[in-house]
């Protein structure tokens, strides 16, 4: 069976980002997925700790906390899907510090290699209150470029999505929402479907 994992970089878990993180995670299982969410706000965890030697030897991440078990989720996890609301034009600390610590994912020792082995399939979403932005949008297209270092990724899909100010405006937006479920089902079935 297909893994979902979402990773919620937002201190709400009622918030925007989060709302439509969920929405996506619902699309994948109705496409047949086993889905999970975790909310980082609710873990104790350090950033990378740019250890020496680099990770250890079969490429896994030599700092031990509660992100731990996280990080066997995502080597398990057919498709990642990560949101977090723009705060000072970037990521959450709480996903930008969750994301350094997947540095593992892409070296082997002092070489930087994918260590996902097989195709997956991801997803990155980031809300704002302002107008649209293509440079918001542009943070999430950097962490989709990164998360190919880590493995065959294919076409990340990206949310970017504006004038969402309060905490459950998204609520008022349902297009948004089937819009993100719909993200979720389409990445759960390009992964089902056979490769032409």
């Amino acid at each position: 069976m297909l893994k979902a994992i979402g990773i919620a970089g937002s201190p709400r878990k009622k918030g925007n980002s989060t709302a439509l993180l969920k929405a996506a995670l619902a699309g994948a299982e109705k496409a047949g997925a086993e889905t999970q969410v975790v909310y980082l706000n609710s873990l104790t965890y350090h950033g990378c700790q740019d250890c020496t030697p680099a990770c250890t030897a079969d490429a896994t991440c030599r700092v031990e906390d509660e992100l731990t078990p996280v990080q066997s989720a995502l080597r398990e996890a057919d498709i990642w899907m990560l949101a977090s609301p723009i705060y000072y034009d970037g990521v959450t600390g709480q996903m930008k510090t969750f994301f350094d610590r997947c540095r593992h994912l892409a070296r082997e020792a002092e070489k930087f290699k994918p260590q996902l082995a097989g195709r997956h399939a991801a997803a990155i979403i980031v809300t704002y209150a302002d107008k649209p932005r293509d440079d918001y949008r542009r943070v999430a297209e950097v962490l989709a470029a990164y998360l190919k270092w880590m493995g065959d990724f294919g076409d990340v899909e990206i949310m970017s999505e504006s004038n969402l100010g309060p905490a459950d405006a998204v609520a008022a937006r349902p297009d948004l929402l089937e819009q993100a479920e719909a993200v979720g089902r389409k990445l759960a079935e390009s992964l089902t479907r056979p490769d032409k």
